[in-house]
């Protein structure tokens, strides 16, 4: 279950199909008879995930307008809000549910769809693709994109909280300087124009589609690992000595004083 988790998690769906399919537990009844096939992940969520990955993809892409119509369609709560606290009652119980984790990145409605907008007027600055495979950026002339500008800073100013305003302001008038060259791809500004920037922006929206059906945005799996590296680091820390005969982390360390940190490097590397 945890490796399917961590497939889907992050968007290898037709890996989690093949994994399934060869690793089959079959349903019986009280009297033996077959009922079919126990899914580790349902269809639904499957299809979830993959309308995830499409959006994920779009702002890889640069398409961003594509993108915020699959989020309104298809995981309105995103751009909307409210947020479930937890899952639903059908749902069931996953490790998360008993491990707390806070996101890390923001996924407040209000600052996804600024940040959302802040991207797309980043690509309507462009002038050339930033990859070969990207489709020609659209011809904005900078009427339009002092409009864009304008609009994005007046949805700056009504968010409610004031250090999220003074933020956003700030970060408008760096993304706003692109409009003082001619060719911004050659400018002291190109950062906001890499594929880093899109990578952030869609590593957010997909984390937040998770938090937005109540589910933790990270795997069962990785989950867990930071959680017992956390655990160890502060043990350590603390200095707490270990025990006789006590299971501990892998270490280099002969006879440690104290109860080593877990590395999971040296923890898949055991043998």
């Amino acid at each position: 279950a945890l490796v399917v988790d961590y497939l889907a998690r992050h968007g290898y769906t037709r890996t989690v199909a093949a994994f399934v399919r060869e690793s089959t537990v079959r349903e019986l009844d009280p009297d033996g008879d077959d009922v079919g096939i126990a899914q580790d992940v349902p269809p639904d969520e499957l299809a979830r995930i993959e309308q995830s990955n499409q959006i994920y993809r779009h702002i890889q892409s640069g398409r961003l307008d594509a993108a915020t119509r699959l989020l309104q369609s298809h995981f309105p709560a995103v751009l909307a809000g409210p947020r479930p606290d937890r899952p639903p009652p059908h749902t069931p119980r996953r490790i998360s549910d008993a491990i707390p984790y806070a996101c890390a990145t923001s996924t407040d409605p209000a600052h996804l769809s600024l940040n959302l907008r802040v991207q797309a007027f980043i690509e309507a600055c462009r002038t050339r693709p930033l990859h070969d495979t990207d489709d020609p950026p659209p011809s904005t002339d900078q009427i339009a994109l002092l409009t864009m500008a304008q609009k994005l800073l007046a949805h700056a100013q009504i968010l409610p909280n004031e250090s999220d305003r003074r933020l956003f302001t700030a970060e408008l008038k760096n993304v706003g300087a692109l409009l003082a060259y001619k060719v911004p791809e050659d400018s002291t500004m190109r950062k906001y124009l890499a594929q880093e920037r899109r990578d952030a922006v869609a590593d957010q929206i997909h984390r937040a589609i998770f938090e937005s059906s109540g589910v933790c945005s990270i795997s069962s799996l990785e989950l867990l690992v930071r959680y017992t590296e956390s655990v160890w680091y502060f043990a350590n820390k603390m200095g707490v000595k270990p025990r006789p005969g006590a299971l501990l982390p892998p270490t280099q360390q002969k006879e440690p004083e104290t109860v080593p940190i877990f590395h999971l490097g040296l923890f898949l590397d055991l043998k």
